[in-house]
């Protein structure tokens, strides 16, 4: 049952990345790189700077990319905090020396508290993509700033 429950997290949080992969960050890797083939084509450019050039161009798909990786490590660490909840929850319904039967009771209410966690985080993740892509939309944060933000967070 775990399986079949991390499997449906696995391929719902695949299948958001994709979604924005196609809706966002593709545009921006295209527009990425026709900007630093332009870089290229200039003649009178020196090595170092036409790889700041390039650097420049790749600097919102990257800040992109991190901001989603940041939304998507803070989604696993609520999700993470809910599967501790619910150890800890099952954990302490034991009595000291449990029986099996009362082990088998315990993992099923873990099993049972671990799958609300997974379908309360499915729910989630229209809504985070909603507001990553309403964030996308109005120019992505820069990284130096989700740096610092995940630094407040810990």
């Amino acid at each position: 049952m775990v399986e079949q429950q991390k499997r449906r997290l696995e391929n719902a949080i695949s299948d958001m990345i994709e979604d924005m992969y196609r809706s966002h960050l593709r545009r921006m890797q295209s527009t990425m790189h026709r900007c630093a083939a332009t870089c290229c084509d200039d003649e009178r450019g020196t090595l170092e700077t036409v790889q700041r050039c390039i650097e420049k161009c790749a600097t919102p798909l990257m800040d992109a990319q991190d901001y989603l990786q940041n939304e998507l490590g803070q989604f696993q660490n609520h999700l993470q905090i809910c599967v501790k909840e619910c150890n800890s929850d099952a954990r302490s319904k034991l009595p000291l020396n449990p029986s099996d039967q009362e082990m088998s009771r315990s993992k099923h209410l873990f099993e049972v508290c671990t799958g609300n966690c997974v379908d309360k985080h499915i729910n989630l993740l229209p809504g985070l993509m909603k507001s990553v892509k309403r964030t996308l939309d109005q120019g992505v944060p820069k990284r130096s700033h989700l740096r610092d933000q995940s630094n407040e967070n810990v």
